[in-house]
């Protein structure tokens, strides 16, 4: 009985390995194509493309031959050379890529976005020249299977003879404040907490943020503005924020968040970029620095200056002063130098420098009241989430 059973267990299974080695044999084998067709567009030859009036510039191409109709992302690129000339160490690449892509092999390119590339490529090469009134573009695609890194090649390039391109009137602007309001510094979404300016650096900010693990925030340019406010799908986060805070989309309502609790520097840098703002968010690890006379003239970020949390991590601890003198105080913040995040105490009250000319010292340029005082032996506690410092 147990023989006829293996049998027919034997007989069943023969047409479904069968049905297997046939769909094996039948799947799409992907194709590595060298080039694909960009066609020049047919009224190109004969009249000017005026990136002033028009709102896009159609291109056409076909299909990448992959083997099997594969969902396929177009890049469009631009140079004003001859040739495209690729990046080599110490040299640059000399086209510019466009940041929309395209899925269908009609692209409709955004004639803002090839207007403003056009113009970055002529002022790196002829910065004090008036632009042209028409110019010759070449053009190419650069195609990839979508979501992959895979099928990556070429179009030929086309040239476009006669391209009108304009410098546009700036509407926009940078933000002149930054603030960050959600589970953080021990808060629940009430308080707006506010970012320092770094100093001769417009549209950059930082703050010093304690958050809890997957603690939700948003950031925006105004306290109480939800409207302003970005949500997750309107930040750039960098690695190193993923990487050491584990940045990521939050729970709800478009929010952000860490996975990783600690006490943190954000920083965030706003960039004018075709017709929006665009918001890039870096965070690390929380660094707070004792720094100039006090430890005897270290005018830099160094270890012997570096604070420590105190044991119930609510604040942070400098070194002891080693010689008297006005303290001088410093956030680490990515590129930047420490005077550009430096800070006092006015009053007992945390106050950056943000873009206030301190040239001397804080007694001598902003006032007595600005000047945190120091003798040997003496240090200063700082507790960011209340915005509060105390020398003892």
């Amino acid at each position: 009985m147990k023989k006829i059973f293996s049998y027919l267990l034997l007989a069943m299974a023969l047409p479904f390995m069968a049905a297997c080695e046939t769909d094996t044999d039948s799947n799409p084998i992907l194709t590595e194509p060298e080039s694909f067709q960009l066609n020049t567009p047919p009224y190109a030859q004969n009249n000017v493309i005026d990136l002033q009036n028009a709102s896009i510039v159609e291109l056409t191409c076909t299909q990448p031959a992959y083997g099997f109709p594969a969902p396929t992302t177009y890049t469009v690129q631009v140079t004003l050379d001859e040739q495209f000339v690729e990046a080599t160490e110490g040299t640059e690449a000399n086209y510019v890529s466009l940041p929309s892509t395209y899925r269908s092999a009609t692209l409709n390119v955004d004639a803002y976005e090839l207007n403003e590339a056009l113009v970055g490529l002529w002022e790196a090469v002829h910065p004090s020249a008036d632009l042209p009134n028409t110019m010759a573009v070449l053009v190419r695609l650069k195609a990839n299977i979508t979501e992959s890194d895979r099928g990556v090649c070429y179009s030929n390039p086309i040239t476009l003879p006669q391209v009108h391109v304009y410098k546009p009137v700036q509407t926009l602007k940078l933000p002149e404040s930054m603030f960050i309001v959600g589970a953080v510094n021990g808060d629940v979404w009430s308080t707006w907490f506010p970012f320092a300016k770094v100093t001769d650096t417009p549209g950059m900010f930082y703050a010093v943020i304690h958050c809890d693990a997957n603690a939700n925030f948003k950031i925006g340019p105004e306290a109480n503005d939800w409207e302003q406010a970005r949500t997750y799908d309107q930040l750039t986060f960098t690695p190193e924020a993923v990487s050491e805070a584990g940045a990521c989309a939050g729970s709800d309502s478009g929010n952000s968040a860490v996975t990783k609790a600690g006490w943190y520097t954000f920083v965030v840098t706003t960039k004018i970029v075709g017709k929006e703002v665009k918001y890039t968010v870096d965070i690390r690890p929380a660094e707070i620095y004792l720094i100039g006379a006090t430890l005897g003239g270290l005018w830099d970020f160094d270890d012997q200056g570096k604070c420590t949390l105190s044991a119930d991590e609510l604040e942070w601890i400098t070194p002891a002063a080693t010689a008297a003198g006005e303290a001088r105080l410093s956030v680490k913040v990515p590129e930047a130098s420490w005077w550009q995040s430096e800070f006092t105490l006015c009053d007992g009250v945390i106050t950056h420098r943000e873009n206030d000319k301190i040239l001397n010292n804080w007694e001598t340029d902003k006032g007595s009241n600005y000047s945190v005082k120091l003798t040997p032996g003496q240090k200063i506690r700082l507790n960011f989430a209340a915005g509060t410092g105390v020398v003892e």
